[in-house]
């Protein structure tokens, strides 16, 4: 049974963990003009390798490059990848808040894929949750189909991409280790930005593709040194933060903890309206609502119920 204390240290660590998870989100959005999003995917990578190996080597952790599952290993970190490409990529047309917001509909999606294939029930309360969920995003898009924002919908791709892979990682979780299967992550994120690097540079654009996709497309090069230095930090941010997360599950009880993770949305929201004045309208916030109030419902249902898919991950 899970003591108070233990409680209280992973619900800090939630915390932690969501908050610089918030800082990753906003460097990223601040470089975007500056550094291709594959530089950054590249550096990152690199940086959680290294703090991998030397944690492993600290600590006396055998790390292991096998996988148990190779196919469904590497469908798991392709489609991890192109979900949070997509993800990144919004991140440069749409506001920080919006695109946190709308991400958070993956536990839905975390539930229905566990029913397609993990074969769980879904009941009627569970369903109505979703449905709620899926109006609250309506609400956010707020869309306008005369000239409606492709990239809006982004985030909602990587929301169903990140909650496939976390239904996978769950079935391969009994033989593959935590810290193999984010190696795996990291040296797939390295190989599959090098193709592109690649394949795009044979490739011929317009002057229109090349700055409504620049994220993508500008050259791979780092402008200065301070640059090369919030690269670095955002590859701490994101080992601090998958080792608070997953650090929290393993002491606290996920029913208790998983909540604190929707305090990423605070921190967007603050970050966002500080450094670029963007806020939810009136209709984001009411959707936001609604998604809040439907996740926490589906959190508290699946634990009654001793369903662990949704309640025992990370958010990320």
């Amino acid at each position: 049974m899970m003591s108070l204390d233990n409680n209280i240290k992973a619900i800090f660590l939630i915390i932690l963990g969501m908050f610089v998870f918030s800082i990753q989100d906003t460097l990223i959005k601040l470089m975007s003009d500056h550094i291709n999003i594959y530089v950054i995917y590249i550096v990152r990578s690199i940086v959680g390798i290294l703090v991998i190996f030397t944690y492993c080597w600290i600590y006396k952790i055998q790390l292991i490059f096998k996988t148990y599952y190779p196919f469904i290993t590497i469908l798991r970190v392709s489609i991890f990848f192109l979900g949070f490409s997509l993800y990144y990529f919004s991140l440069s047309k749409i506001s920080l808040p919006e695109a946190v917001t709308l991400f958070f509909i993956s536990p839905f999606f975390v539930t229905i894929s566990s029913k397609f294939i993990m074969g769980e029930n879904i009941g009627m309360y569970r369903w109505s949750a979703i449905l709620i969920g899926f109006i609250g995003v309506y609400l956010v898009l707020d869309p306008n189909f005369n000239d409606f924002n492709i990239y809006t919908l982004f985030p909602i791709f990587c929301a169903f991409f990140y909650a496939v892979t976390v239904v996978i990682q769950k079935k391969t979780s009994d033989k593959d280790s935590l810290f193999t299967q984010i190696l795996h992550t990291y040296l797939s994120a390295i190989a599959f930005s090098i193709i592109i690097y690649f394949y795009v540079n044979n490739l011929t654009f317009t002057p229109y593709q090349l700055l409504e996709y620049k994220f993508v497309l500008m050259s791979w090069n780092i402008p200065s040194l301070n640059y090369f230095l919030l690269l670095i930090i955002i590859g701490f941010t994101a080992v601090i933060g998958f080792f608070s997360i997953f650090g929290a599950y393993r002491i606290g009880s996920p029913a208790t903890i998983a909540p604190y993770e929707y305090s990423l949305i605070i921190w967007s929201i603050l970050f966002g309206y500080l450094i670029w004045n963007d806020y939810l309208t009136i209709k984001g916030m009411a959707g936001l609502s609604l998604i809040l109030i439907a996740s926490f419902f589906t959190l508290y249902r699946e634990y009654h119920l001793s369903i662990k898919v949704s309640t025992d991950k990370p958010i990320r």
